[in-house]
């Protein structure tokens, strides 16, 4: 018997229902790779000193360079879970945390573009631009949790009835990461843009909200320091400003392409303007910057695949529903290793012959040894620009061989270097007389002869 017009055939999924999987695919080959971050390495020791100490840190306990001075652990909140769940079983819950934080942070995305689209055909295509995006961005650090943060406060302001809860998200954020001012920003957007001027007590309070952290003020003059640090973050590959040839920049352009399209086509009323311009400039200021810039332009894009209909069937919310389920009941049976330290990023071998006297390394290296060394092996840097943002164009001249190198190994009493193979500064060592103590594929240890 044929079945009759318009009525549905079989349980199959759309093309447009299977493109919802794209997260998942993406998130699970991400979840596997290499530990490349050493920022999420000292974050870790950092929430292991916490819950030693059994309060937040408020001076630098890592570096020679700045031991002592005054330094805010912004994110406290999330180095404590890091700090606990590696004395648990080492770095095994790395893999389980991208994909868990990834997966609510893409079925958020999910759930609010189909709140303003109605349609699968477009949240398969919002999804499918937000995994090429933010993909790059899901590595085991406290970033991560302040994109699903932004996306619970987005779904939650957008209803009266659940705007009670922002408060709570905001604190929690505050805990986690600097970035909880963008979300007010997103707020305040989007108060303005539907002039919602009744609302703006609860948005005031969200605000209020995020002085009363562990650090208190601390978590809003961490934010000018970080401002202040401006020109030592250029030297930082992650804050530089996103190039238009970059491949990471161009998925953003495309999402402000359909945005403008969506404009003139009139699918997006103009008021939504207040959003899409100060969220389209904020991608451009840093590459950092891009992920929370495409959250904020989510229900612009969103209403700009309105009408947007590829091979979709009934019962989205169902078939959705099946399909996040089907991974969480599987995902146990994927997590059968943990994560692992990628070896030639970081220096896993060459520490062995490391003696613990001053050494000077690159930042990378230093978020290794803050973890892996620390408390017996202090740093000379990290990547923690506020922290050494008057040393940071210093620390690029020595690494680039700068006769500078002298003094500075003299001022700081430099006994030691640990450097990837590649560094120019190992020859104008060698030049000066310091002896290769150690080295291997990838890393040289040098201490001066004699």
């Amino acid at each position: 018997m044929t079945p009759a017009a318009g009525a549905p055939q079989g349980r199959r999924f759309s093309v447009a229902q299977l493109a919802l999987l794209a997260p998942w695919v993406a998130l699970v080959i991400g979840a596997w790779s290499t530990i490349t971050d050493n920022s999420f390495l000292w974050h870790i020791r950092s929430g292991t000193l916490q819950i030693e100490e059994g309060t937040v840190l408020t001076a630098d306990p890592f570096s020679f360079t700045r031991g002592g001075e005054e330094w805010v652990t912004q994110s406290w909140l999330v180095e404590l879970l890091f700090g606990w769940a590696e004395s648990v079983d080492d770095l095994s819950f790395v893999p389980l945390s991208i994909l868990v934080v990834g997966g609510l942070t893409f079925l958020g995305i999910g759930v609010i573009s189909y709140r303003f689209s109605k349609s699968a055909s477009a949240t398969a295509f919002v999804l499918v631009l937000g995994v090429l995006t933010l993909i790059t961005f899901f590595v085991p650090r406290p970033v991560i949790y302040s994109y699903l943060l932004m996306v619970l406060v987005m779904m939650a302001w957008d209803r009266s009835e659940s705007r009670w809860a922002v408060p709570l998200l905001f604190w929690i954020w505050a805990s986690v990461h600097g970035s909880f001012v963008i979300g007010l920003a997103y707020v305040g957007l989007a108060l303005v843009m539907h002039r919602e001027w009744r609302e703006v007590p609860k948005a005031f309070v969200a605000g209020l909200v995020t002085l009363f952290t562990a650090h208190g003020l601390g978590a809003v003059t961490f934010l000018f320091d970080f401002a202040e640090s401006r020109d030592a973050l250029q030297y930082l590959t992650e804050w530089r400003r996103p190039g238009l040839d970059d491949l990471i920049f161009i998925p953003y352009l495309g999402t402000l392409l359909f945005c403008v399209i969506g404009f003139a086509r009139r699918k997006v009323p103009l008021q939504f303007l207040w959003l899409f311009v100060p969220f389209a400039v904020l991608g451009f200021t840093s590459v950092r910057a891009l992920p929370p810039a495409w959250l904020g332009l989510l229900p612009v894009v969103s209403l700009s695949f309105v009408g947007l209909e590829i091979g979709t069937r009934a019962g989205l919310r169902q078939r959705l529903a099946a399909i996040y389920a089907s991974f969480v009941l599987v995902m146990p049976f994927l997590l059968a290793e943990g994560a692992t330290i990628s070896e030639e990023r970081f220096p896993t071998r060459a520490v062995s012959a490391l003696e613990q006297v001053n050494t000077f390394h690159d930042d990378r290296v230093g978020g290794y040894l803050i973890w892996a060394e620390w408390p017996e092996q202090l740093v000379y840097i990290d990547d923690r620009a506020e922290l050494y943002s008057d040393r940071m164009g210093e620390f690029v001249r020595v690494r680039r061989g700068d006769p500078e190198w002298r003094a500075v190994f003299e001022r700081d009493g430099i006994q030691q270097a640990l450097l990837a193979n590649t560094e120019p500064l190992i020859r104008d060592l060698t030049d000066a007389g310091w002896d290769r103590a150690y080295t291997d594929q990838y890393f040289t240890v040098l201490r001066p002869m004699g």
